[in-house]
């Protein structure tokens, strides 16, 4: 994994990457960048090896290999890996990073009118599926072996090429519309965030998260819901119900029940019940559509 020095949490806002108007940083590990974190920059990502979900201001949703992540400025994020038990578990992702506050004066060329309105008037993160997005993936392979003019070509290419294919781009939208995050607030989510990701599948009590922050339960729970728009318990269940698909889509399960028990839940009617409030489809019907798909 390269860069580690860039891989340090800053009171939950990501610094400038150096004095270039271009950061390239490309992570090949056992993981992805493991904190929930914004910063002011841009950020385009291509995940060129390894499946999980992606967690933006309150909204989770399953990511996958060669999908594209647009993120706007100071939208909180945070990528994580499926479990899984085959033993090349590695990831590799590409992150863009660009400063549109610094390169104003550059994208006010007349050639490059659209592309910025791509960028500057983008409504919310957006990304672009693997269907799609394959047909870039060697210009990003490339970009952190280039330098000067190559790179800012390659940069260039990519740029336009998300702009022919914006009517294909899927929002995004974080839940955290003009919410604003103290670096302390950021930190504190961010210890919640981890633990749940960690702990989903045992019982998690209201009680241990305000303790691991350092709140009263009551405060804790004002505190989450202000900066999430969600309760901690439904944010809870969202982890849960989306490991629950990866176990499911993928067959490593015999049952939907024994999915269930392994994301948390301690009874099946109470799965189904959360897995339908957060899916808006039954278990059974799920597994259905992806057998379907597959």
């Amino acid at each position: 994994m390269k860069s580690l020095e860039y891989r340090k949490p800053i009171e939950f806002t990501v610094p400038a990457h150096g004095d270039g108007a271009f950061y390239v940083m490309e992570d090949i590990g056992d993981d992805f960048y493991g904190y929930y974190h914004r910063h002011r920059e841009f950020q385009i990502s291509y995940i060129v090896k390894g499946n999980g979900s992606i967690m933006l201001g309150n909204l989770l949703r399953p990511c996958a290999e060669n999908e594209i992540f647009l993120i706007k400025p100071n939208d909180p994020h945070l990528f994580y890996k499926e479990e899984s038990k085959s033993t090349d578990t590695s990831v590799h992702i590409v992150h863009l990073f660009f400063s549109l506050e610094k390169l104003a004066p550059f994208f006010e060329m007349a050639e490059l009118q659209a592309i910025r309105s791509l960028f500057y008037q983008i409504p919310s993160s957006k990304m672009l599926s693997a269907e799609q997005a394959i047909a870039i993936k060697d210009v990003f392979l490339q970009l952190d072996r280039e330098e000067g003019v190559q790179k800012l070509t390659q940069i260039l290419s990519i740029f336009d090429f998300l702009r022919q294919q914006e009517n294909q781009l899927i929002s995004l939208y974080s839940g955290l519309h003009k919410v604003d995050f103290h670096d302390s607030d950021g930190l504190r989510i961010n210890s919640v965030v981890k633990y749940a990701i960690e702990h989903y599948k045992r019982n998690i009590s209201i009680e241990d998260v305000a303790t691991l922050v350092h709140m009263t339960p009551t405060a804790f729970c004002k505190f989450f819901k202000k900066r999430t728009k969600k309760t901690f318990v439904s944010f809870l269940n969202e982890i849960r119900i989306e490991k629950a698909c990866q176990l499911l889509v993928n067959k490593r399960v015999e049952s939907i029940s024994e999915a269930a028990y392994q994301c948390g839940f301690n009874t099946a009617v109470h799965f189904n019940r959360v897995f339908r409030n957060v899916m808006h489809v039954s278990p059974t019907t799920f597994v259905a559509q992806h057998s379907v798909e597959k």
